[in-house]
């Protein structure tokens, strides 16, 4: 006789669904987050009438979405800042402005890092969510931090598997992480510590448990019937695929484990005592009102904002750029050091750039048969002064003429198709001075790639509306791929 198959059940008493916004863009996360928080940087603070305008119309400009219905386009402007805060309005006298996570991503142009400070904030209770979403997190005492609390169920059975002098690592996945931590209040309420839990999932493995699809009012879809097992744990895959993003956490067939070489990052996560506790006072009252959870919100983004520490997080460019990458093994000690920092700062992502710039002209000009001008290459590097420009490079067409070199550098775990980039006033009056020999070397770095391509006189381009620019403090620069042509990326051999 067939045995039964045996599950893993939260209590009645216990269970309540976690969810939360999930964007349409999920699968395109990384590009939609850099056009979109470049977008709302284009936009001045104004009416939230006008600010929405402009917002619609840039999603609508995505590529893609071009045919996108009303519908799905509102869809959107709510799902970004509900999730990310690119935005916040001023209800009281009808004005909206873009925030300072937007502008940091736009201008720090690392993705690593925001999701890092994004996943560092987010919480529940927080705004986010709807107030009547709310309203049952509170009442049912929920506090925590999802990426937190992941990390630290990982690290408790580290501590588990490591007495049991077993040689496997604690890892954890989607479905594991719904029913043994989101959906259960005695865990998002704190009750049950992270040492329970993994010693829970570790006990359900030895067991070979499935987990029970459980059927309740929340799980049910607007035809009444039960939502798939996908939908379930849709939520807390999310945040394992964010914490992916960030570098957290790499994935092994759907079984997620501690990025080995992030133990700063993560410890940090791991021991944070920061909570926004706005919505504390409405813990264990007898009747909360969806207005009281309603008016909290626009403290809460504003808390978000606030709280986001440019200098908590760096990447680790060696997880972008390999220590034996052949750019790494064959190209000076600058690069190598970058790479090898584990406190990576926005001038350390540009001095890598510039590095692996100044290898490419060199072979470039090697190539060409100047090797005259080789030695001559120089990566321009004052204390004092920045003259509009990176690099000092040549032509290499007979002449002696310069070419002048601004790098913009983007580094991302995946590959990334947003191609715009700031100019500083000084850097687009140089432009603008130099002309056809002042070149922008848009560099984006990624696992799976090494994009380069390059704009010669920037300012020309603009005037024949090859690109598009738009004036804020220096120049916003957008270029459609599609009208120049990839640059191979060249490594410097003697």
């Amino acid at each position: 006789m067939k045995k039964e198959t045996e599950f893993y059940r939260v209590p009645n008493a216990f269970w309540h669904r976690i969810h939360f916004v999930r964007p349409r863009f999920k699968s395109n996360i990384e590009n939609v987050l850099l056009y979109m928080a470049n977008e709302c940087c284009r936009i001045p603070d104004c009416s939230s009438e006008e600010y929405t305008k402009r917002y619609l119309n840039a999603i609508r400009m995505f590529p893609g979405n071009i045919d996108m219905s009303l519908k799905t386009l509102n869809n959107w402007r709510t799902e970004i800042p509900a999730l990310f805060s690119f935005y916040e309005e001023d209800k009281g006298v009808g004005m909206t402005r873009t925030t300072s996570m937007a502008k940091f991503l736009h201008e720090q142009q690392d993705l690593t890092q925001f999701l890092r400070l994004f996943l560092f904030s987010f919480q529940f209770p927080g705004g986010h969510l709807k107030p009547q979403d709310l309203k049952d997190i509170i009442y049912n005492k929920i506090r925590f931090k999802p990426a937190q609390l992941i990390i630290q169920v990982l690290m408790a059975g580290n501590e588990i598997l490591g007495s049991m002098e077993s040689l496997k690592e604690m890892s954890i996945s989607a479905e594991e992480a719904t029913y043994c931590i989101f959906n259960d209040i005695r865990v998002t309420s704190g009750v049950r510590t992270p040492r329970e839990v993994a010693q829970i999932i570790l006990d359900n493995r030895k067991k070979k448990l499935k987990y029970y699809n459980k059927i309740d009012p929340q799980s049910l879809s607007l035809t009444g019937t039960a939502r798939t097992k996908g939908d379930m744990i849709r939520y807390a895959g999310d945040i394992l695929d964010y914490m992916e993003l960030a570098n957290l956490l790499e994935n092994h067939d759907g079984y997620f484990y501690m990025k080995g070489n992030e133990r700063t990052t993560i410890n940090a996560f791991a021991e944070d005592k920061t909570f926004f506790k706005g919505y504390e006072y409405l813990y264990g009252e007898k009747s909360v009102e969806t207005a009281m959870i309603a008016a909290v919100e626009q403290d809460w983004f504003r808390y978000v904002n606030d709280s986001m520490n440019p200098d908590l997080f760096k990447t680790d460019i060696e997880s972008i750029i390999k220590p034996d990458d052949e750019i790494t093994v064959v190209y000076d000690n600058r690069i190598k050091q970058v790479v090898a920092m584990d406190d990576t700062t926005l001038k350390d992502i540009g001095n890598l750039g510039e590095s692996i710039i100044c290898g490419h002209e060199k072979m470039r000009l090697k190539i060409c048969g100047y090797e005259q001008f080789v030695r001559l290459v120089q990566i321009v590097d004052s204390p004092s002064y920045h003259p509009g420009f990176d690099i000092d490079s040549y032509e290499g067409d007979g002449t002696e003429d310069h070419r002048y070199i601004e790098v913009k550098t983007t580094i991302s775990k995946r590959k990334i198709q947003m191609y715009g980039f700031h100019m500083s006033p000084n850097e687009w009056r140089v432009a603008g001075t130099i002309k056809e020999h002042y070149c922008v070397y848009r560099l984006m770095l990624s696992e799976q790639s090494k994009v380069l391509f390059i704009l010669r006189n920037p300012v020309q381009l603009y005037k024949t509306d090859m690109i598009e620019a738009e004036p804020r403090d220096g120049m916003e620069i957008m270029f459609p791929v599609d009208r120049f042509e990839q640059t191979e990326l060249l490594t410097w051999r003697n």
